[in-house]
């Protein structure tokens, strides 16, 4: 890589690397300061549950014997379950209690995922009755009826609450019927609370991408990272809502006719007794009528999984790294996503499925690299006349600059030619910084030493913390900073230097020594990918230096393009032009 290539590449890796840190420093203060604060509150205000509790209770119970005799209907569980999930219901309230996901483990204690938890979940529709009367559902002690793979919860004059699970579906479709006791000119109300339980091994990497999602009727889809209290308001219709974590999800989708609106409160709790780490607290309107029917998805946030529903629940998969980089949605969906995807049907090992995905990757962006390469030997033919003029003009910058471009223009070589390919690849390095980590498919699987390809490999835990660096050793981080280093020196050697910047020299070798803090955290088949793409990579630049670029065919055609006179882009006219003028300038301001 030439001179302009390596000034190109240090910038944008030193603006990634400053971004990645910045990131990774944001979430560790904040993860820090809040479990102070809930320290410093528990001090300040001791534990009263008891008292206060029991009186919340009571009144509960005096408003539910005043609104509905089915009190005396007894407290019983039903349960709704399929090859992929077992969805545990109460009538108190006709609610599901307990969600849990057949084919996946919490990393820790490996027991079943639990997308809702007892007592940590609940669901509560408030209605007016014909009569003028405002109920809540959650008064009431509903009468089951349970019919295959559907249950019908009954209130004694009042409305009835169905849930249905198909086979072989995460989705539970709940139809409200009103039963002629509904005020039809008032919009229910849906209040659902719910908390997001710890499930992987990284919590700061999962509180990260615990996020509100939603897809609103006229702006479509978007979300809000959780990173303290706040209140959410959606005046326009809502076609879902969901609180999803970094692999699963919970959506209430609206099926016949949008919420109308919906206000969303929701907090990062970090409570580690718990295993919490956010709740929410969402209060929908339901359409005006006297029925009501959505749905409910409690799953993995798979993408081809979601997609296939066709409610664009897809959607809420971070694709695209940040909005600014919004393009890279479409590279992920129309190359990396089928790409992985086809190679994961062919092997089962997904360590050798990125590193199949690796060599693909890299041998389609081969004649970039080809060009960069070119670039860099163009470069080094001309080195000697490039010496030749910064000694002759030493002392005058802007004339050393103008002749430089004039000698470019002949020899019909682009000072970018460096540059833009490595701009090229930018694309697929954020497509596989947003893809890999969201990569439901890598959970939970070993390769080699790493025992989840979706969190970061440990080989030593450290009993200290270093700043921008933590508390583990990542082998796979190390290996990609050794093989980075290998690759500076292996340019530093092979293509031409400008020894007259020390900074310029020795950057890259500077720079993966600043990646090594920000890859440590990242997860082991991200930096896994960028060692296999670095030691492709040296094997590549080797054959096309040594066996593919021909120096004196080089050196032959730029003697011929400076004999005929080569056609120049506009751009190198203008670059010769902008030089012209700047040298002017310099000479009337002496």
């Amino acid at each position: 890589m030439d001179k302009q290539g390596r000034i190109g590449m240090i910038l944008l890796m030193a603006l990634l690397a400053g971004y990645l840190l910045y990131n990774q420093q944001q979430q560790s203060k904040f993860f820090k300061q809040k479990q102070e604060d809930s320290i410093a509150q528990a001090k300040l205000h001791p534990v009263k549950a008891d008292t206060t509790l029991m009186a919340k209770a009571d009144s509960n119970q005096a408003v539910a014997a005043v609104k509905a005799d089915s009190n005396a209907v007894p407290v019983v569980q039903n349960v709704l379950e399929n090859a992929l999930v077992k969805i545990t219901f109460t009538n108190k309230g006709a609610q599901p209690l307990n969600v849990e996901l057949k084919h996946f483990k919490t990393a820790i204690s490996k027991q079943a995922v639990q997308v809702f938890k007892a007592n940590q979940n609940a669901f509560d529709v408030a209605y007016k009755t014909s009569a003028g009367n405002m109920l809540h559902t959650k008064d009431v002690s509903f009468v089951p009826v349970a019919n295959g793979k559907s249950i019908t919860y009954t209130a004694a004059g009042g409305p009835s609450i169905t849930y249905t699970l198909p086979d072989s579906s995460y989705m539970v479709d709940m139809h409200i019927a009103g039963n002629g006791t509904v005020d039809a000119s008032n919009a229910m109300n849906l209040n659902w609370t719910s908390t997001a339980p710890n499930n992987e091994y990284d919590h700061v990497t999962e509180m990260q991408y615990t996020t509100i999602a939603y897809n609103e009727s006229k702006e479509g889809t978007d979300h809000n990272s959780i990173s303290d209290d706040k209140t959410v308001e959606f005046k326009e219709g809502l076609k879902y809502l969901t609180f999803k974590q970094h692999y699963f999800n919970t959506s209430l989708i609206a099926t016949d006719k949008d919420f109308t609106s919906a206000r969303v409160n929701y907090k990062a709790t970090n409570d580690t007794s718990n295993q919490t780490l956010a709740a929410i607290n969402a209060n929908i309107n339901l359409a005006a009528g006297q029925d009501a029917n959505l749905q409910m998805y409690c799953g993995p946030n798979d993408y081809e999984l979601l997609k296939s529903y066709n409610k664009k629940l897809e959607e809420m998969i971070p694709l695209e790294y940040s909005k600014w980089l919004s393009f890279i949605r479409y590279l992920n969906k129309w190359v990396i996503l089928p790409l992985f995807d086809m190679l994961a049907s062919v092997f089962q090992n997904y360590g050798l499925i990125i590193m199949m995905l690796t060599i693909i990757i890299r041998l389609l962006m081969s004649p970039i690299t080809y060009k960069s390469y070119l670039s860099s030997a163009k470069m080094k033919v001309l080195k000697p006349e490039l010496d030749e003029l910064k000694a002759k003009y030493a002392d005058d910058q802007q004339a050393f600059g103008v002749k430089q471009m004039e000698l470019f223009r002949s020899a019909g070589v682009s000072p970018l030619g460096g540059c833009l390919p490595a701009l090229a690849q930018l694309p697929i390095f954020f497509a596989l910084l947003s893809f890999l980590p969201n990569a439901i498919q890598l959970r939970q699987q070993p390769f080699l030493w790493a025992k989840d390809l979706s969190t970061f490999d440990s080989i030593l835990t450290l009993p200290f913390s270093i700043p921008a660096y933590g508390n583990h050793v990542s082998l796979w981080t190390l290996l990609f900073v050794a093989t980075s280093l290998v690759m500076a020196l292996y340019n530093m050697n092979s293509t031409p230097t400008d020894n007259s910047n020390p900074a310029l020299k020795y950057m890259p070798f500077i720079m993966p020594v600043i990646f090594l803090g920000v890859f440590n955290k990242m997860p082991a088949a991200l930096t896994f990918y960028y060692v296999v793409s670095n030691i492709f990579t040296l094997i590549l630049q080797f054959v096309i230096q040594n066996y593919v670029i021909n120096h004196d065919k080089i050196r032959a055609q730029i003697d011929e393009n400076k004999t005929k006179g080569p056609k120049t882009s506009k751009f190198m006219e203008k670059m010769v032009e902008m030089q012209k003028q700047n040298q002017e300038r310099m000479k009337k301001g002496k």
